[in-house]
């Protein structure tokens, strides 16, 4: 009965599972109104700043993730993909061309603190792999409005969320979407821009 309820529940909520993916013409949709990256962050030292400001602060590429540290599904995964990429980054040398970041949308129970402690459990190089959380639930709707971020109340304080990885330019601009099955794909563009980025520098 309970696994009924749950099938039920989820099948309702997100329309056949339909809305937990940034389909093609939601990826068309958001490079079409060039969304502006202004969400703020709250890192982990407590330092509030916007996404676009992050990636020019980092001069880095980006690659971003949306997630909530209580997480027993969907996060797992991405932070498996997240562990993956930053052992590519740390064999392939491009730690000063790429950053990770992940943003938990969970922004009454992600406090600075309980992202040091999710830090410890994914062993995130923080030369590498940033985290922060969204300042308030106006960044959580903006990010809604602007990323196509779904993000839908549960039981037990848990989320119903879909998923992608994002890549930001150096000056803050998205470069790119990706489902959450292709981080390859991901870094990849990000190793692209970033070479890019450098030999427009040099010329």
């Amino acid at each position: 009965m309970v696994t009924l309820f749950w099938g039920f529940f989820f099948l309702y909520i997100t329309n056949g599972f339909a809305n937990l993916t940034l389909e093609s013409d939601r990826k068309a949709n958001l490079f079409a109104t060039h969304p502006e990256l202004s969400i703020r962050l709250v890192g982990e030292s407590g330092r509030v700043s916007t996404l676009a400001e992050l990636a020019k602060q980092q001069n880095k590429v980006l690659v971003t993730e949306f997630i909530y540290t209580k997480c027993r599904t969907l996060c797992l995964v991405l932070g498996d993909y997240f562990q993956q990429a930053q052992t590519q980054i740390k064999l392939q040398g491009l730690a000063q061309k790429i950053h990770l970041l992940s943003i938990s949308f969970d922004v009454n129970q992600d406090t600075p603190a309980r992202l040091k402690i999710y830090r410890q459990r994914m062993h995130a190089d923080e030369n590498i792999w940033s985290l922060a959380t969204m300042q308030s639930a106006g960044d959580l709707a903006a990010a809604k409005e602007k990323l196509g971020l779904i993000v839908l109340a549960a039981p037990f304080k848990e989320f119903v969320h879909n998923s992608a990885f994002l890549v930001i330019s150096n000056q803050g601009k998205l470069l790119g979407i990706y489902d959450d099955d292709d981080i390859e794909g991901a870094l990849t563009l990000a190793a692209k821009s970033s070479e890019y980025a450098a030999g427009h520098k040099l010329q």
